[in-house]
């Protein structure tokens, strides 16, 4: 690694201005560059690198959404965007692109993505009101402005952040510098040549899996189905679910598999017959849930003791190139966060019947806990977005009063979606400043272009939305069962008083709670974490089912056999090395499967709707509407 990495980056030119590219590099040098002359807020970018990136946030705040609602997890996307901007730029210009110029790309697209995940938990209300449709320019408005306050609230600890390991973040710095890096003669740039490969096949494998010749339709390629003890088994193929496995490991797939299985032989065969039969679909929600709340809290503490040193890593000597504060960033920043805050005053109350002063607490409260969160992913990777809503829902229900009436669920679920986009902008704003810390970037250049990113995902994200519920609609009997949706519907409608669980429910919410809090232990003890299935991936399993879980599970497996096949042996030091080549490669070769694979689907529902304005009728989406 020290061979592709030099020491530091090159010192910058006076007034901060352009750093010129040598005739010859030599290989192996990384160009750093510049983001423009540290006297300006925004950054000095060509417009084709401001196109380039804007349109990463769009298509990764749209892929964010797609899978946030089909199986419960997103991704910022920061690695895919670097590369993909890499890949975009050279193109475009036929010259280096820089590591600052990569990492303004990483800030402005995964900004995208993280609202695009925040607008897949606000669909929880159209799980508690199906006829819930809010005018969609309200919608776009908002989301803006709690963008750019969670940007603020992440610049606000910026210096007291960048210390901690944030491995996301710290992964993207390595992944910049390497693209960055000058090849030599004949050698081919493997994490491009990774992205493009597998997103290639990934992209031509999804289209069967999701189109049909007639509506209503089964797949071209459908999951493999069969019986299993009387119940409805299968192994789904669409591609995203592979790629998602292949990027969480085992661990997580095992998870999954075994707590999609305990649903129907468990749950549905424990119940059946007996007088609590028709409760069956409250059980396996609320199960779930307890899983994925105090145990999976439980795991993310215990984690911390175990948390991974805040090293920096070989090749980086953050702190070389000191960066101005530019004289009017305090006063633009300011105001934009003042824009922000009357923005989403004004808008949680027209759309969620939230009292303006309830939003006033909600920040007040939300800004701390987006610390902690980012004080945890800095240790973790794990950003416990759920955390802030639960504790804004159980603590502060009393904000809302009952002379609302039905809005009474509407403005629970408003406080958790303002402290969910709060906690997910800013503290994806905490890694992208870890990233920025490695290589040296402008700080200010990374907040400016975050409430670009902001923006452009607010824009995208909420007629994806739109055109995502009306042509698969949400919940468990739809094609996108959206898990965390449905926690964040089942909480809000618990703290307007709306579920009267049975005695034996709570007995079991308690037991699960408590039993999967000392389990929680054992996923993270250094002796017994590598053998432990996954918490996290238990609780989803149990709400996207089989076919999902299934395949996601292979896909761990796939990067457990690739793993094996990499340190085949080697001896000890070879085999660290081996392992850690293993996880980069199966890394990238996953997040492009996952990647395209969403893309693509988005792609697909996009044409559908559009042949459908038209009156042709070349292909349905299978499982649609």
């Amino acid at each position: 690694m020290s061979e592709s990495f030099p020491s530091g980056p090159p010192p910058l030119p006076p007034q901060g201005g352009p750093a010129e590219v040598p005739h010859a590099p030599a290989a192996g040098s990384v160009y750093y560059g510049t983001s423009g002359p540290d006297s300006r807020v925004f950054p000095t970018l060509s417009p084709g690198a401001w196109i380039t990136f804007a349109v990463l946030a769009a298509a990764l705040a749209s892929t964010n959404i797609y899978t946030t609602l089909l199986i419960g997890w997103g991704d910022t996307g920061s690695i895919v965007a670097v590369l993909a901007a890499f890949a975009v730029l050279k193109v475009i210009s036929g010259q280096r692109t820089s590591v600052h110029t990569l990492n303004l790309g990483q800030t402005m697209a995964s900004a995208g993505g993280s609202v695009g995940f925040a607008v897949a938990n606000y669909a929880a209300v159209y799980i508690v009101d199906p006829t819930f449709r809010p005018p969609t320019w309200q919608l776009i408005i908002l989301f803006i402005g709690m963008g750019w306050m969670g940007a603020i609230v992440g610049s606000s600890v910026r210096r007291s952040m960048v210390g901690y390991f944030f491995p996301s973040g710290t992964a993207c710095a390595v992944i910049q510098t390497s693209v960055a890096r000058e090849l030599a003669p004949g050698e081919r740039n493997r994490p491009v040549w990774l992205l493009t490969f597998w997103g290639l096949i990934a992209s031509v494998l999804t289209i069967p899996s999701k189109i049909t010749g007639s509506r209503g339709g089964h797949a071209l390629v459908g999951d493999l189905n069969f019986k299993l003890g009387g119940h409805d088994m299968g192994v789904g193929i669409d591609p995203l679910y592979y790629g998602i496995g292949i990027v969480v490991g085992p661990r997580v797939g095992i998870g999954m598999l075994l707590g999609a299985l305990v649903t129907p032989f468990l749950i549905v065969d424990g119940l059946a017959g007996g007088a609590l039969e028709g409760e069956t679909g409250d059980w396996v929600k609320w199960t779930a849930i307890a899983v994925l709340t105090i145990p999976t809290f439980a795991t993310i503490l215990f984690a911390y003791f175990y948390r991974q040193p805040a090293v920096v890593p070989s090749g980086f000597t953050p702190g070389v190139t000191h960066h101005a504060t530019p004289k009017g960033r305090f006063p633009l920043f300011g105001l934009m966060f003042l824009a922000g805050a009357i923005t989403v005053a004004i808008l949680a109350k027209s759309v969620f019947h939230m009292p303006y002063h309830v939003s006033a607490i909600v920040a007040a409260v939300a800004w701390p806990m987006c610390v902690v969160n980012g004080r945890v992913t800095g240790d973790t990777d794990i950003n416990p977005v759920r955390l802030v809503a639960i504790v804004l829902l159980s603590a502060f229900f009393w904000l809302i009063s009952d002379d609302i009436g039905e809005y009474r669920v509407l403005a629970m679920l408003g406080m958790a979606v303002v402290g969910g986009t709060l906690a997910s902008t800013a503290v994806d704003m905490m890694q992208d400043y870890r990233t920025g810390y490695l290589v040296d970037a402008n700080p200010t250049h990374q907040t400016s272009v975050q409430f670009v990113g902001t923006a452009v995902g607010a824009i995208a994200s909420i007629p994806i939305l739109n055109l995502l519920l009306e042509q698969l609609g949400i919940g468990a009997e739809s094609s996108l069962p959206a898990p965390g949706a449905t926690i964040w519907a089942a909480m809000g409608e618990t703290a307007a008083g709306g579920f009267s669980p049975s005695s034996e429910l709570i007995w079991a919410i308690v037991l699960v709670s408590v039993i999967g809090s000392f389990y929680a232990f054992l996923t993270v003890w250094p002796k017994t974490a590598a053998w432990m299935p996954s918490l996290f991936g238990f609780g989803i399993g149990m709400l996207i089912g089989v076919p999902a879980s299934a395949a996601i599970f292979l896909g761990g497996m796939i990067k457990w056999v690739v793993m094996r096949v990499y340190t085949a042996g080697k001896n000890d030091e070879e085999r660290a090395s081996r392992r850690e080549d293993g996880d980069n490669d199966t890394m990238l070769a996953g997040a492009s499967v996952f990647a395209a694979a969403a893309l693509v689907s988005i792609a697909l529902v996009l044409l559908t709707t559009l042949f459908e304005s038209m009156g042709v009728d070349l292909f349905y989406l299978a499982g649609g509407h």
